[in-house]
Parts: C-alpha cells; structure tokens; sequence
C-alpha cells in the first residue's frame, strides 16, 4: 500500500518502522516500542507525556514520509532522554515552559539531524519550523536552556520561539517507585536500541553513543561531600591515639590522630543563575545535612552570579532550622570568579569553601 492511501495511523506506525530498521535511529526502537503511538483530532500538533507519543490529525495529515519520520523521531527522543519523566526536568518545564520546550527541542532535533546530516531519511516538517540551531550541537537540555536563559536576560527585547510539540507533564503525579520503575524502563530500551543499532551499522560505524545523555548517573556527590568537609574540619591541632593514625595502621605503626577542640568556619557559596533553581531543594537539604553532621562553629552561606548577591551566616543553633531560613539573592549569569573577589575583599579566611554550581 502506497503512503498516501495509508490511514495517518498507519503512517505513523510504517515512519516507526522505517525508524526502527534505519542503521542510525535504530537507536530509538526500544522508546518506539514504548508506551502508545497514535492519532487523535483533538492534539494540535504533537505530544508526549515520557512514555506515551500522541500526533494530531490536522498536523500530520499534508506530511511526506520523511517528515512524519522526523516528527517521530522528535518524539522519541524526548522519551530517551527522559526529557518528561526526571523531577528535575519536570521543575524546569514548569518554571521556564516555553524556554523550556525550545531547550528540549533544540536539543532533540540537533541529535536527528546529526545523524541524517544529508537529509536522505528525513526532512523538516514545514507547518512549524523545527528549532535548529549548530551552536547548541552536543549539548544537553540544561545546557542549552542556560545559554537561552542567559540570551533573554542580556536582550530582554528577544522573545522565545514555537516549539513543535508539547511535553506533557502528566507523569509528574506518579508515585516514586512508579517514576523510578519507568526510568529503568526506558533506560532498558535505550541499551536495547543501541544494541540493535550498532548490529545494523556493522563494525559500529556511526559515531558517538548519543543516548549515553540519558544513562543514570551514579556518583554519589553527597556522601563525598559529607567526607570531604569532615577530613577538612577534623583540623590538627590537638594529637590523640584513640583513635589512632588510621593511615599509618596498615604499614604497621600505631601514630596519634588529629583534631581541632574548635572546628572554624565553612563557607558554602551557591550559584543562583537562572538554570539552578531547579536544584534548589536538593541544596537547601544537602547543605543542613553537612551542618548537623559536621556541626561547624559557623557556617557562611554566599549567593552568587555575576557577582556575590547575599551573604548569609548560621551558628549551631541554627542548623536544625537552616533549610527554612536559607534566602536566595541574585539570578543572573554565572561568574564563578566573584566568590573568591568578594572573599578576599571581607577577608574571610575558612576552613573550607564548598561550591555549589550546575
């Protein structure tokens, strides 16, 4: 049967096919496989919620194949990288929405063209020009929605582009397990997909694993922090041999540890750029976490941007309240240089300094 006599959900199922036996995009045939792929009247152009890819009937019907494989594909990668489906994202897409959507979108349709650079498997829809942009190639959601952040507040005047679609959001009600059992899920199909994908290449001719974007990291950042600050605050003042020098133990000597009576101060400067309020709870809790354990004699809290926003200080007494009492200043772009400007000029001379960016 010919594409034209093909019913548009027939269409969308023979542009997943295509997808799935194409040496390249054969990458995405676990998320293809995902979920439900179909064809209703009521969704203006198209959509997914991280699982599901829903395509309206209007917007697709004047198609050719390659433009409903590049819509598609679009969809489908919004799935791999869990663009809907991850809390921090989900936060993003709520607080930016529209700079958001570009964000997602510059990146998906970056990655397809990437890897069609030609254009003989795909072609631009034209009823919405898809969000293309070179200076975006190889970088993440968060990446590239910082640089359009930052773009907006230098020219106020610039106002965000169309999207092509819609990232819905409805997945954001799940319970933990249920969010963490489709992330395993999808992170599955995605190995799956790229298994496939290099048996079809042959000799894994094709390039970078693109989707390793949407692996699960595994660095446990929290607990290296815990230790980091409390091998920083032990100090060396005072000796003692209970405990003793765990070090020197497995060379055989018994040698005294070290210890301060008073541990000091610790500064802790947060970036608040625009791309960081997302992270904000996680810092608000890691930071009381380090104060209870460690239990500093002071700690220093510096907001930061472009410049050093708010400087906040918390005594042990605060430290069981210090997540509601913590008040961010600033938002603008990021200027790593200015804590260290601004601690020289307050001549604060801590224990240690902890950074906090993205």
């Amino acid at each position: 049967m010919s594409f034209d006599k093909m019913t548009l959900n027939q269409r969308i199922t023979a542009a997943n096919i295509d997808c799935m036996r194409h040496p390249q995009f054969a990458r995405l045939a676990g998320v293809i496989s995902m979920g439900k792929s179909e064809v209703l009247p009521t969704i203006p152009t198209a959509c997914t919620n991280g699982k599901d890819k829903l395509y309206g009937a209007d917007f697709i019907e004047d198609m050719t194949r390659k433009q409903l494989r590049y819509l598609v594909l679009h969809e489908n990668f919004h799935v791999a990288l869990k663009h809907c489906v991850l809390p921090h994202y989900v936060n993003l897409f709520k607080q930016y929405k529209q700079t958001a959507n570009m964000a997602a979108d510059y990146v998906v349709n970056g990655m397809i063209e990437e890897l069609d650079p030609e254009f003989k498997f795909v072609e631009r829809p034209t009823k919405v020009a898809p969000l293309v942009d070179d200076k975006y190639k190889g970088m993440s959601f968060p990446q590239v929605l910082k640089a359009l952040i930052d773009e907006q507040e230098q020219d106020p005047s610039k106002k965000p582009g169309d999207s092509m679609d819609e990232h819905e959001m409805s997945l954001d009600d799940l319970p933990a397990d249920a969010r963490e059992k489709l992330e395993k899920m999808i992170d599955d199909a995605n190995r799956q997909g790229e298994l496939l994908s290099k048996k079809l290449r042959g000799n894994d001719k094709g390039g970078r694993d693109l989707l390793g974007l949407a692996a699960e990291r595994t660095t446990n950042w929290k607990d290296a922090l815990i230790d980091f600050i409390s091998s920083v605050c032990k100090g060396d003042e005072n000796s003692r041999f209970s405990p003793p020098n765990k070090r020197m133990l497995a060379s055989g000597f018994i040698m005294p540890s070290h210890f301060d009576e008073n541990i000091g101060e610790i500064v802790i400067a947060c970036d608040t750029s625009g791309s960081m309020h997302w992270a904000y709870p996680i810092v608000f809790g890691e930071v009381a976490r380090v104060c209870q354990t460690t239990r500093p004699d002071k700690v220093r809290m510096l907001w930061w941007d472009t410049e050093v926003a708010g400087d906040q200080e918390f005594l042990p007494d605060d430290y069981d309240k210090i997540k509601d009492i913590m008040s961010p200043k600033g938002g603008g772009g990021t200027v790593v240089s200015c804590v260290a400007d601004y601690m020289r000029e307050k001549q604060i001379k801590p224990r240690a300094v902890v950074m906090l960016t993205d």
